[in-house]
Parts: structure tokens; C-alpha cells; sequence
């Protein structure tokens, strides 16, 4: 799993939240009740991923968080300068759990000086603030590594390697100075935080095209913007830059940033060659849609199609098919396409979908994080939960061998308990309380799914011995 960082967003006055902790994991859900704040949250943390790289100052900092970050990262140098010495050709050493949290109480110091600017970039509205905003909680599986290069021309960083961060070295004991010292703290402060599961740090910049490996946020209604994402896609185009390019005036939008991306991404060329995700799509497209989803290029902007499987078979254009295809359309598109992204941020993944469509997509999305693709998702689907349910308690069952074999399932449908946590949103009278749920080894249950079935079921029965009170009652005059 390339997710190797473990971190919980900490927020406070946040929209509905007076205070809610977020643990990110390899599938991260969001339950609840309607209008309870599960999108501003997933909003949020596609933000914290997507606009974090933002938020680095340009000039060096001279705070005392920066400055311990700044003596650490000399302090790993200096010692990885002696290996050399002893004659290591590409000497490295390794981050303790102390250093590591001084350049994300680093992060931390930046996050809180531009929580509201963050907000207003996500939300297009000065009136969403926050209270505090911080990464607590932080660890990762295998500690980050500082290996020297000595053989670089010319000198070069790079974040690259999953557990590494090689910083140049061109001659003994000349360690980084000024701008590239500053630069290599935060790569290391980037690379801890959302390293392989977001854009590279220095990676490009645009306010109208994704950059590579940006999260991807596939909102919901998706089958409403499919069906008008041509008309709405010029707005898009247009809209305030978000801290994505170099212009701070550019005008806001009547969407959420994301949203935006989304529709952005639509509107762009997408290219076959070197997408990670094709099997899936086809999958998916096997699977679920009986036929393949096409983007055409005729025109200024892409169209979107469905090819039915069957001989002779007429491509239709979306408006044309159902709201299964137009809702699974984008999800297809984008696995089968570049540029990439690292992580997936999905509403509502069981919309428009029949309860074993719904299964089959609980698959899907376990098949994506065993690809190494982290996804947070908000769902009301109570069938496509116990689906996810189901495939945790399989991981770790006994019989997991037989089992599998008997049911259909695959290596890659399983889903690692561990990997898992999901989060219940429930409104209480002018605010919302985000609460962990237990997970068993029978997999997490739901309050707020299981309550309204029982009511449901004590209505059933009421009914049910209501009409056997009437069959059995004596008929008049006969008592």
C-alpha cells in the first residue's frame, strides 16, 4: 500500500462541527443522516490534499516552528556526512519519530495561520471559516529515510521513492544553504504529510487543468453533470484560481472547488496510454455496464458515449442511456485515463444503483484501495456498507480459502480491516458529532442505518397483527 502515513484532521468551528477528528486510512466513510456535513468535510479533506502544497510560504520562514524543522534537518545531514566519511558511497539515515513530528507541528503552524484562506478557496465563501485546523496523531508504517546523493549534476531533490527523500550532496560537508535548504524542509514536511497520495510539492501549477496525481473528487448528482457538463463546463474554465496559479483576483464561482476541478477534468483530452487503472475500468464496464464508455474529441470540448455490448450496437450519447451509465460514466473515464491522480474522493458511490449493482460497486472500490489508491467516500447505501462489511470479515475468516472460492470473490475484493474506519455523522440540535463506529469481526454496524430499519420492521409487524386481530375478530352478531 503506498499509503504509508497515518494522520487525524483535528477541526474545530468548522461549518456544523463545534469539534470533529478525522483518522485517514486506505478507505475512509462518511455516514449519517442527510444535510449533516458529510460533503463539507470530504470537501475539506480533498482540500487539505489537493491545496496543501499551497500553503508553504515563499520566503523563508523565521518562526520558531520552521527554525527547529531547519536545526533537525542539519542535525540528519551533518550525521548522514559522517556515514560518508566512513566510507558509505550513498549514505542515508533515517527520521526518528521526534523529527518527524517537529515538521508536522510545522505543517500544523501553517495550517492554522491559513485555515480560512484554505476555506474560502475551497467553498468560494469568506463566510466558511475555522476555528483550528491541525494533523494530529501522526505516524507512518516505515520511517522516512534522507539519503545524500553525491553524484548529482547538476544538483537535484527528489520525493520520488515511497520511503525516501535524496537531497544532493556535490561536495564533502557542503550541506544545502538558504533557498535549497528551505526547499528540502518542504519536500520532507510534503512527503510526510501526503507523500504518494497527492500531487507532488513541486509539481505544476494550473487553475484550469489537474495536475498529476491531484486527489480526484467525483461529486455527487454526477448523472446531472454528466448529462450538462458541455454548458456548464465554459463557467468553469473561468472560475477563481483557488491558490492552484499565480492569480489571487480571479472571480468565484456558484461551485465548490472540487466540483469545479471535476468538471474541468471532463473537459480535458483524456489519454490511454500509461493510466494505472484500466483493468478496473474494464471491470467495471464488464461488470456493471454491459458496454464501454467513450470520450470523443470532434469538437472544442470532449463528448461522452455508451457503446452497448452486443453485435451491432449503436453508440448512444448520454442522455440517451440510463442513470447507471451516466452516473459510472466520469468514475470509468478517469480509472482509464491520464493525467492520474493518488487518491479518490467519491459521494454517494451507490447512487442510481440497483442493491446488486450496489454490491458489485463495493467491490470496485475495495479493488481500487488494494491498488494503492486511498478513497474517502459518503454513502447512505446501506446494502453497499454490509457489501464492505462482508469483504473486511472475509480477509480474516478461518475458512477465508473456501469461502472465497464458494462466493466468487478475488485476492484483490478483500479488504484488510486494519485498512478501514468509517465515521458516523449525526445532527444534534444546531450541530453535527462525528463519531468513530466499532468495528467487530463481524465488520462495523450503523446506528443510523439499523435504527430506522427496526422502526421500519416494528411498523411491518404492527400492520401484520393488526390485519391477524381482524381476520380472527368474531363476525357481527355472532358473539
Amino acid at each position: 500500500m503506498p499509503m504509508h502515513q497515518r494522520w487525524t484532521l483535528h477541526v474545530e468551528q468548522f461549518a456544523r462541527f463545534q469539534q470533529a477528528d478525522i483518522e485517514l486510512r486506505p478507505l475512509t466513510l462518511f455516514v449519517g443522516e442527510n444535510n449533516s456535513g458529510k460533503s463539507y468535510m470530504a470537501t475539506l479533506l480533498w482540500g487539505l490534499l489537493a491545496l496543501g502544497r499551497t500553503i508553504f510560504p515563499t520566503a523563508t520562514p523565521t518562526t520558531k516552528a520552521y527554525k527547529t524543522c531547519q536545526s533537525r534537518l542539519m542535525g540528519l545531514m551533518g550525521a548522514a556526512v559522517q556515514k560518508l566519511h566512513q566510507g558509505s558511497r550513498q549514505p542515508e539515515v533515517v527520521l526518528s519519530t521526534q523529527d518527524q513530528q517537529c515538521f508536522i507541528d510545522w505543517f500544523n503552524e501553517l495550517l492554522q495561520q491559513n485555515r480560512n484562506k484554505l476555506a474560502a478557496r475551497l467553498f468560494g465563501d469568506d463566510a466558511i471559516t475555522i476555528g483550528r485546523l491541525s494533523l494530529d496523531n501522526y505516524h507512518r508504517h516505515k520511517a522516512l529515510r534522507i539519503k545524500l546523493e553525491t553524484s548529482s549534476t547538476p544538483a537535484r531533490m527528489s520525493a520520488r521513492a515511497e520511503h525516501s527523500v535524496r537531497l544532493p550532496l556535490l561536495e564533502e560537508g557542503n550541506l544545502l544553504k538558504g533557498p535549497d535548504q528551505y526547499r528540502a524542509v518542504c519536500m520532507i514536511t510534503w512527503k510526510l504529510v501526503a507523500g504518494d497520495i497527492s500531487v507532488p510539492l513541486f509539481g505544476p501549477r494550473s487553475a484550469t487543468r489537474r495536475s498529476d496525481g491531484e486527489p480526484l473528487f467525483l461529486p455527487a448528482s454526477r448523472t446531472g453533470f454528466m448529462l450538462a457538463y458541455r454548458s456548464l463546463v465554459g463557467d468553469a474554465f473561468s472560475l477563481f484560481d483557488a491558490g492552484l496559479g499565480d492569480d489571487e483576483e480571479a472571480s468565484a464561482s456558484e461551485f465548490t472547488l472540487p466540483v469545479v476541478r471535476f468538471l474541468q477534468a471532463l473537459a480535458e483530452p483524456g489519454k490511454k496510454q500509461g493510466a494505472r487503472y484500466t483493468a478496473l475500468a474494464q471491470w467495471l464496464e464488464h461488470e456493471l455496464l454491459k458496454g464501454q464508455v467513450e470520450q470523443t474529441t470532434a469538437g472544442p470540448l470532449p463528448s461522452y458515449h455508451y457503446l452497448p455490448e452486443g453485435a451491432g450496437s449503436r453508440r448512444l450519447p448520454m442522455y440517451l442511456t440510463s442513470s447507471l451509465v451516466a452516473e459510472l460514466t466520469p468514475i470509468v473515464h478517469f480509472l482509464k485515463h491520464k493525467p492520474g491522480y493518488r487518491s479518490i474522493v467519491i459521494e454517494e458511490p451507490e447512487a442510481h444503483l440497483h442493491p446488486k449493482a450496489q454490491r458489485l460497486m463495493a467491490r470496485a472500490v475495495v479493488r481500487l484501495v488494494n491498488a494503492g489508491l486511498p478513497v474517502i467516500a459518503t454513502t447512505h447505501g446501506d446494502t453497499l456498507f454490509q457489501q464492505l462489511n462482508n469483504l473486511a470479515a472475509l480477509h480474516a475468516h478461518p475458512q477465508r480459502a473456501t469461502l472465497m472460492q464458494r462466493l466468487g470473490y478475488v485476492d484483490d475484493e478483500l479488504l484488510a480491516p486494519e485498512h478501514v474506519v468509517a465515521y458516523q455523522f449525526r445532527r444534534e440540535a444546531a450541530a453535527t458529532r462525528v463519531v468513530p463506529l466499532e468495528q467487530t469481526e463481524l465488520g462495523i454496524a450503523v446506528p443510523t442505518f439499523n435504527e430506522p430499519l427496526a422502526v421500519l420492521l416494528d411498523e411491518v409487524m404492527l400492520l401484520q397483527e393488526a390485519e391477524d386481530d381482524e381476520q380472527e375478530a368474531p363476525a357481527d352478531g355472532n358473539a
